[in-house]
């Protein structure tokens, strides 16, 4: 099949190794290690000409937004104010009052499906986008997909930091309020049945997740990529945006271990590494944080600081360069993805949102199904959302998402027993 359908242990093969080290083992110094690499074959298939800078997505979608939309898609304005700390602006009363109210919206209801973000995951130590410590208002512009698949030198700077910040990313572990949905999802308090009509042709369902095609079942639609939900045990999982773990091959389409990928990657560029921390030591203002994304923000960013890091080719067929199995901004969420989302929003009978702004349409459009269809709508998020910035009428809960979770999830368990 030319779309393999098997992960892959990441072993690097003698074949993909070879083709990408035949320009490199001739010279022992660095310098000329890297002009070499960039003369061999197998650096020039990362070149696309500009007329065919037209990438069609594996699951049969296409993407052909220019750089300026995807960034109005980013959903914030320059002047705008970030939110309340959650950790801080709300007492006890307000906590109590909060979990409440979204136990009594949740009680009569049988089929709630759960929309997640970015603002669940600010307790596992992963920063959100709009959130009161936002990367947004920190300056952060995220990778736009464009600048991915046509600049091999936007790419170089994507994987310069995410050598820094990926693997803390990786380490993060779920919080209380991914346990509390997972044991919502085990008392059956949130999930839906429903029809699944994807009739795709195999070659168009959607491969990144073909664990829950089929299945007909979903608890949680969630924008996030960092897998919490999988690391607290929740079944029913729908990856909006993809999976940060794993890596897909632009050329054949086959799939890789992003940790095997980045032991490769430290051991092509001590180098890099040793430079990167050598800025770091000397920055007292900690500016190597961790970004939403999984990368980091290093204190040098210039274009020029990442020119001689080595980006290995796909190990599978030594041509394709890699990318993380993301839903870049500018990309479109697969098709079939988006249909089975489709279908469970309607076969629900309330829509819970968590720790989300909704200001990206990927995920608003389902807000905006269930508020077409008068399907009920809670949103449980500090700040205002989209759907109240839009006149849609929802409960809204003013409240730290882990805390209020975590309550909610032990009073229905206390009355399940």
């Amino acid at each position: 099949s030319h779309y393999p359908l098997s992960t892959s242990d990441m072993r690097i093969t003698p074949l993909a190794f070879s083709l990408w080290t035949e320009s490199t083992t001739r010279s022992s110094s660095h310098s000329a290690t890297q002009a070499m690499f960039q003369k061999s074959r197998v650096s020039k298939l990362f070149f696309i000409p500009q007329q065919q800078r037209r990438h069609v997505h594996l699951a049969g979608n296409t993407s052909v937004r220019t750089r300026i939309n995807a960034i109005k898609t980013l959903g914030i304005s320059e002047d705008a104010i970030p939110p309340a700390d959650p950790t801080s602006a709300y007492n006890s009363q307000q906590i109590d009052s909060a979990s409440s109210k979204l136990a009594e919206w949740m009680q009569p209801k049988s089929s709630i499906l759960c929309i997640t973000g970015a603002g669940l995951s600010t307790e596992s130590g992963i920063p959100d986008y709009r959130g009161h410590k936002g990367s947004y208002f920190q300056g952060h512009k995220p990778m736009i997909h464009d600048q991915f698949i046509t600049s091999e030198r936007h790419r170089k700077r994507y994987w310069g930091r995410a050598m820094v910040g990926w693997r803390s990313f990786a380490l993060s572990r779920a919080n209380r309020g991914h346990y509390a949905l997972t044991k919502l999802e085990q008392m059956n308090q949130i999930g839906v049945q429903f029809d699944d009509r994807s009739n795709y042709p195999s070659f168009l369902r959607d491969r990144s997740h073909q664990d829950v095609i089929g299945s007909g079942k979903m608890s949680i639609i969630t924008q996030n990529v960092d897998g919490l939900h999988h690391k607290s045990g929740s079944q029913y999982v729908t990856e909006l945006h993809g999976r940060n773990d794993r890596l897909v091959c632009m050329n054949c389409g086959h799939f890789h271990c992003r940790h095997h990928f980045h032991d490769l990657l430290d051991d092509l560029n001590g180098e890099f590494l040793e430079s990167v921390w050598d800025n770091e030591r000397d920055d007292n203002n900690n500016s190597s944080e961790l970004r939403p994304d999984g990368d980091a923000n290093l204190r040098r960013d210039d274009a020029a600081f990442y020119d001689d890091l080595l980006v290995p080719p796909c190990p599978r067929c030594g041509t394709g360069f890699l990318k993380p199995d993301v839903v870049f901004f500018g990309d479109a969420v697969p098709k079939a993805r988006v249909e089975r989302c489709y279908a469970a929003v309607e076969a629900s009978d309330g829509l819970l949102c968590i720790g989300s702004s909704l200001a990206v349409h990927s995920a608003f459009r389902f807000v905006q199904a269930a508020a077409s269809s008068g399907i009920p709508i809670a949103i449980l998020n500090v700040g205002e959302t989209r759907a109240e910035a839009s006149g849609l009428d929802v409960t809204k809960i003013e409240a730290p998402t882990g805390e209020v979770l975590s309550r909610v999830a032990d009073e229905m368990l206390s009355d399940h027993r």
